[in-house]
């Protein structure tokens, strides 16, 4: 009898009630040696207690500060490793599966040694279309030959993507230890995906999405313009994603960080382009420590 899988599905939580119950209810595998772990974030609604009620067969870590997604993603790890999981299922508290999702995206890992992260695609809430900010992913330098196959009705299995958000990445637990860890302490929650995959490439592996596996995204809601504050925050994740690439020299990473800076100056923000300027000037033995990091077998 062949041995099943074991999957260790981390789902990380805060204040999740408007989607915990469909997000649960809605994985089912037949094949695979499942095991569901939430991290909570010190949710201050009622998600907690829900899910020790209705799932009591979930194991629930609850947490007396917010780890972000970074922090708490990588305690779930952590775990898995612990209990000697062979994948980590990487899952948002915001997204409804299809039954044995993972067992077909374990199909795919498994037919292709340069594989590092395997994702479904991200439908909208109602499953019409595909999630807008997904779909952006998606262009023929980033996806090649995924347009024009599917345009062409000659869909492949899988196809390599420069990038893709972590609402549900699968990936090997042998992979994440070759990389020296799951997501950087650079990172706090926004960019630890992103850094992820550079590292990734840095070793040599890929990340691919599976045309035919298929989760929701709810969050068409929460579309729109962002506030300042938002964008002042992503411009602050930005300037470390790219620093903190290990695929490209400091020097480079510093023009390419100024050259971002020049566009916040043509934007007339000036507060941005003075903190791009200045971060790999006065930052550099911190962001060297990072990159050293990443091609170790410990990360920072």
């Amino acid at each position: 009898m062949m041995k099943k899988n074991k999957v260790y599905c981390i789902i990380v939580t805060y204040n999740a009630m408007k989607w915990i119950e469909r997000c649960l209810n809605t994985i089912q595998e037949d094949h695979v040696q499942l095991e569901i772990i939430v991290i909570d974030n010190n949710s201050t609604d009622e998600t907690v207690a829900f899910i020790k009620k209705n799932f009591p067969s979930i194991q629930i870590f609850p947490q007396q500060e917010n780890l972000g997604f970074s922090g708490a993603n990588n305690l779930g790890y952590e775990l898995a490793k612990k209990n000697n999981a062979d994948f980590v299922y990487l899952l948002n508290q915001d997204t409804i599966s299809y039954p044995n999702n993972i067992e077909k995206l374990i199909k795919i890992y498994d037919s292709n040694r340069s594989i590092g992260v395997v994702s479904p695609l991200h439908l909208n809430d109602d499953g019409n279309k595909l999630d807008k900010k997904f779909e952006e992913y998606i262009t023929s330098g980033s996806c090649p030959h995924y347009i024009s196959d599917i345009s062409l009705g000659k869909t492949k299995e899988f196809y390599q993507i420069g990038f893709v958000n972590a609402a549900a990445w699968l990936i090997k637990v042998e992979t994440i230890q070759s990389l020296g860890g799951l997501f950087s302490k650079a990172f706090y929650h926004y960019g630890e995906d992103s850094n992820f995959l550079s590292r990734l490439r840095f070793h040599k592996k890929i990340c691919v999405i599976v045309p035919n596996v298929f989760i929701h995204h709810l969050r068409e809601e929460r579309e729109g313009k962002m506030s300042t504050a938002f964008e002042n925050r992503k411009l602050s994740i930005k300037k470390v994603e790219i620093m903190t690439n290990p695929n490209i020299s400091y020097k480079k990473a510093m023009s390419n960080t100024f050259r971002y800076a020049g566009q916040q100056l043509f934007r007339m923000n000036i507060k941005g382009a003075c903190e791009l300027f200045s971060y790999p000037l006065f930052h550099y033995h911190k962001i060297n420590k990072f990159r050293a990091s990443y091609k170790s077998g410990s990360i920072l």
